[in-house]
């Protein structure tokens, strides 16, 4: 599995230089440098095997940093000369898992930073709702959808019914989930989603009568073809009724349409995610979501 080390620093030359040390001394190492902590703030840290972070930070000293830097799954302290004057016992006390003086011994240095990364892998563990089998349909599908169309994706022939395609996205969505992924890998995770992703984005064709008839049009043209292009404006004909099973859904779902066609698209973005909280993995609610959040950030 992929060893993934940040590495906080104010020193751009030794951050870099670090960079480059690590990764070519560790094999399948990623590492993610910065000299702002800011740049961390959106980052899934928890993923992260360690993060190594300078006493001395563009904005002061690591302390100010620290809730943002406990949010990985350990820390290393580095002191620098110019900065306040620290020691082991005194890492340790903030929960540092080493601490090393610059300028560093560099063997000491890399064998500590092996047995933390190392440690901390084995401390992530595939839930049990997420088999071998899954991780590799995951894998699988990750590295080979982008040469599927529509129905290839869903194992279906292009004759396939509405009834057989909505079957086939329903067991989809239930088996990939969001909720059974928490806690896994953020490699494995992100094709997860990546995977889910693209079987709404099917569904949303397949099931839009407008949109499948352009689509199958297109395949007919040119088998090579693979993705609808959203760029073409359709209308969506389907009632709402036909994809939303829950009522409470169902009603946000038509206030929030009735709201975009006046252009209130924040009240829309509202009652939309109502209806999402109320029926989850809903590929028509996605998409008006996408739709509605991309109008507000124009």
């Amino acid at each position: 599995m992929r060893k993934k080390i940040a590495i906080l620093m104010k020193d751009e030359k030794y951050l870099r230089s670090l960079e480059k040390f690590l990764t070519s001394k560790i094999s399948d190492c990623e590492c993610l440098i910065s000299q702002d902590v800011r740049t961390f703030l959106t980052e899934d840290l928890s993923s992260y095997n360690t993060l190594i972070v300078s006493s001395v930070l563009t904005d002061g000293i690591w302390l100010k940093a620290l809730p943002v830097i406990r949010k990985a799954k350990s820390f290393v302290l580095l002191a620098v000369p110019e900065g306040p004057e620290l020691n082991a016992d005194i890492a340790e006390k903030y929960g540092a898992a080493a601490f090393f003086k610059l300028p560093l011994n560099s063997d000491s240095f890399l064998a500590k930073i092996k047995e933390i990364v190392e440690s901390t892998a084995e401390q992530t563990k595939i839930p049990n709702a997420v088999s071998v089998d899954m991780l590799e349909e995951i894998t699988y599908f990750s590295a080979n959808m982008d040469s599927y169309d529509y129905y290839t994706f869903f194992g279906l022939p292009k004759n396939a019914s509405l009834a057989e395609i909505k079957k086939k996205y329903i067991g989809m969505a239930r088996k990939f989930h969001p909720d059974k992924f928490r806690n896994i890998p953020a490699d494995i995770r992100e094709k997860a989603y990546e995977v889910t992703k693209r079987a709404n984005e099917a569904y949303s064709v397949l099931m839009n009568p407008s949109r499948k008839v352009i689509y199958d049009k297109m395949l007919k043209e040119n088998p090579e073809t693979k993705r609808f292009d959203f760029r073409i404006k359709v209308s969506y004909n389907e009632s709402p009724e036909d994809t939303i099973q829950n009522n409470q859904a169902r009603r946000f779902a038509i206030l929030a349409v009735k709201a975009m066609e006046i252009q209130d698209y924040r009240s829309a973005l509202t009652q939309l995610k109502m209806a999402a909280s109320m029926e989850k993995n809903n590929a028509y609610i996605d998409r008006l979501i996408e739709e509605v959040t991309q109008k507000l950030s124009q």
